[in-house]
């Protein structure tokens, strides 16, 4: 069975130092696919020069813990100009593009709101104009970034990265018609609420992730995350869910192929 990594970031070290070793090493474990998104202006190109890699694809956007720092010194409006610049290079490279993102709001970062929520509502509808879906990164603000989504009537769906939080919240995000990205997050054992949310979502609502090098795993936190442990937090979730091993993990691929418009 093959597995994908919907969110990974293989232009950080350690990876990027050595990308075809450790690509050759994911495939060896049956790691087809990884899907690589960018945080701010200086890995947008770098992303899409990636794109030519056979196993990766790629998600542009602006991370709201990335912003510009002077443009948050004054108005929102300052980072039109960056946020222009990165809807024409989607436009220019659509065919290689797969999701936007990430990008959405962190909830730990409160002094920045007001420019986060405007990074955010700009994508939002660049992202609806490409008939692209979005990789959110939503932190303590899943409540209002699911209302924003719902205000601006996105259609095109996407994926909650990294999902921590309750059944109720993941539904609703469900309900707007995206998956909810499965972490590192559920073999904390902190993650109750968490746990309880995937063991309860349709089976359709889901996919994996890593967030490599970051969101480290329990007990592993002194070691990088690595698409590697997508087999362990599959592991994690099997122990949840009802269904075979076998479906879970038929559904995992199906699922991350059918959210990012991509053929088997």
């Amino acid at each position: 069975m093959a597995w994908f990594d919907t969110h990974c970031h293989l232009d950080f070290a350690p990876f990027n130092l050595d990308l075809a070793a450790h690509l050759a090493e994911f495939k060896h474990h049956n790691i087809q696919q990884c899907l690589v998104p960018a945080v701010g202006p200086e890995n947008w190109q770098t992303l899409v020069d990636l794109s030519s890699l056979n196993m990766l694809k790629i998600a542009l956007g602006y991370h709201p813990c990335f912003l510009n720092k002077a443009a948050l010194q004054g108005k929102p409006e300052l980072l039109l100009g960056e946020l222009e610049a990165l809807g024409l290079l989607v436009q220019q490279h659509r065919e290689l593009i797969s999701a936007w993102g990430e990008c959405g709001l962190d909830g730990r970062f409160p002094e920045t709101m007001v420019h986060q929520e405007f990074a955010f509502n700009w994508q939002i509808k660049a992202a609806q104009q490409q008939a692209l879906p979005l990789l959110i990164h939503s932190v303590r603000l899943h409540d209002r970034v699911a209302q924003l989504l719902k205000n601006a009537h996105f259609e095109q769906g996407g994926i909650i990265h990294g999902f921590s939080g309750s059944y109720v919240q993941a539904s609703r995000f469900v309900d707007l018609g995206f998956k909810i990205g499965v972490g590192g997050t559920i073999t904390w054992p902190r993650s109750e609420k968490t746990r309880k949310a995937l063991k309860r979502l349709p089976l359709d609502a889901l996919v994996l992730e890593t967030d490599a090098p970051d969101m480290p795993l329990f007990e592993m936190q002194q070691q990088h995350n690595t698409p590697l442990n997508l087999i362990v937090i599959f592991e994690q979730l099997a122990a949840l869910r009802s269904e075979s091993p076998q479906a879970l993990e038929q559904a995992l691929w199906d699922n991350s192929l059918q959210v990012l418009s991509l053929e088997g």
